[in-house]
This record gives C-alpha cells, sequence and structure tokens, in this order.
C-alpha cells in the first residue's frame, strides 16, 4: 500500500512513529510532504520516508491512501490545488478538527473519505482514535489497512460522524486541561515544601495511575469514577476536605463549560 501525507505536524509524526516501530508497512512506501524541511529531514534521516516540499510529489506517489494532517485553517489555502490531484480511487483520510466528510467531498471531489480524531498520547502509543467514513470509504479495499495503521498509536473506535465534534473535545482537547490539572497538583505540592521535581513525578503519577485504574474498572465491570472517587474519600479526612474545596470553586462545572464552549468553537471551523 503506498500511503502519503500531507503535512508532518505532531499528529502525523505519531502515525509515521507507529508505522514504522509496528513495521506494518514498509518505510519506502510512505510519502511525506511539509512546509518545514527541518521536519522533513528528520524522517527522512531518521525512519527512510520519502519526503518533499511539494504536496503534489506526495498525492501523485501516494496511490492508494493520503493523510491531510494540516491544520484545518489552512485547508482551504490547498484544497483547490488537491482536488486537482487527488485520484477517484484514492482512500483520504483527514484528522483535521471541524472539517465534515460532507465538506471534505465537495472540496476535495471524492467520495472515499475517512474522518479520523486522535489525541496527543498518541505520540506515545498510549491514545484513542475516533473513526468516521463515508459509505464509499467503508466498502475501500485499504479501509481496514487504515484502521490497522492507526491501531499502532492506540485504540481505534469507529463511530457515527455526528459524534465526531464532541470527541475531539473530550478526548482531542482534554489531555491540554489533564497537562494544566498535572501543573496545579505539582504547584501546590511545592506550596507544600515539596522539590518542584518530585512534586511533578508525583503528581504525573497519580493522574496516569488514576486513569489506568478507571479504564480497567470501567471496562471490567462498568465501575462509575464516583465509586473509585468515594474509595479515597475517607470520613472527616484529608481527601473529602479537598474534594469540598473544589465542588465550592466549581471545579467540575468549569470543566464542563470547557467541553461546552470548545464544542462551540469546532462547529464553527
Amino acid at each position: 500500500m503506498k500511503l502519503g501525507f500531507i503535512g508532518a505536524g505532531n499528529m502525523a509524526r505519531a502515525v509515521l512513529t507507529g508505522i514504522s516501530s509496528s513495521k506494518v508497512l514498509d518505510c519506502k512506501d510512505i510519502f511525506v510532504s511539509n512546509r518545514s524541511k527541518e521536519k522533513l529531514d528528520d524522517l527522512k534521516n531518521n525512519f527512510g520516508f520519502n519526503v518533499s516540499t511539494d504536496n503534489s510529489y506526495v498525492v501523485k506517489n501516494a496511490k492508494d491512501v493520503l493523510f491531510i494532517c494540516v491544520k484545518p485553517q489552512i485547508f482551504d489555502s490547498i484544497s483547490k490545488d488537491l482536488k486537482k490531484l487527488i485520484g477517484k480511487k484514492q482512500l483520504v483520510v483527514s484528522i483535521m478538527a471541524g472539517k465534515t466528510i460532507d465538506y471534505l467531498q465537495k472540496s476535495l471531489g471524492t467520495k472515499n473519505i475517512v474522518r479520523v480524531m486522535p489525541n496527543t498520547p498518541c505520540l506515545v502509543a498510549a491514545g484513542i482514535s475516533a473513526v468516521s467514513a463515508s459509505k464509499e470509504a467503508l466498502k475501500d479495499k485499504n479501509y481496514k489497512e487504515v484502521l490497522n495503521v492507526l491501531k499502532t498509536i492506540g485504540e481505534v473506535v469507529e463511530v457515527e460522524e455526528k459524534y465526531i465534534n464532541a470527541i475531539t473535545q473530550v478526548s482531542g482537547a482534554s489531555p491540554a486541561w489533564i497537562f494544566m490539572l498535572i501543573e496545579a497538583l505539582a504547584d501546590g505540592g511545592v506550596e507544600c515544601g515539596l522539590p518542584r521535581d518530585m512534586a511533578y513525578k508525583f503528581a504525573m503519577s497519580a493522574v496516569y495511575g488514576s486513569g489506568k485504574l478507571a479504564a480497567i474498572k470501567y471496562k471490567e465491570n462498568k465501575t462509575h469514577p464516583g465509586v473509585l472517587k468515594d474509595m479515597v474519600t475517607s470520613p472527616a479526612g484529608t481527601t473529602i476536605e479537598g474534594v469540598r474545596v473544589l465542588e465550592e470553586n466549581g471545579f467540575r462545572g468549569a470543566l464542563i463549560d470547557a467541553v461546552l464552549q470548545s464544542y462551540s468553537r469546532s462547529l464553527e471551523m
């Protein structure tokens, strides 16, 4: 399978790294374009991918599958040129937020569209990707191969497109808020007297372990996160005191509002 990438940002690099480490495809069959020659040189020298600053080079050589990994804000500036080049048999995979399958079909002149929403933990093969495809793409011989490629960077969940924008916030945007949580926890630890490195180590470990525990328990028997919270909060203990402070300051409400506001923004893109 000949596979191409328009754009070589973080998410594209995550997928490319997954391909290289898993050997699911031969690196010689991968073509990548990007404006930054420095990024391209790195991909060529470290992985052996075919690279170019010219998008047309990638489209012409990636005869089977084409990943579009540019920022949604600049897609319209390149879509007309891509439309002239994309073949009807090519499967187009978009990881752009906010760009619907219908919009992509009209912009690129092809019905074979797969829409993917990965998240930044894909950079360490611990991510999750939501996938929605047009009816034409579902019949494409390379669709299953695309899923296999995405599985190299984490879990893959096929969903109806109507859920993608919400998933973009709950999964795609939320790592930024989790990183803020880690930073805030560490700051609290520093104020309590912990050295900075130690504070970050314990804060990151707590978030990592808590997420893993919640995921395992939910998979096993649908254990609600609130049940796990109750396991930590002893009567008249220190944890419940912290829970009270978070509730008084609208912790949960602020997160819900962040999801809703980000969701509204995605609908405008």
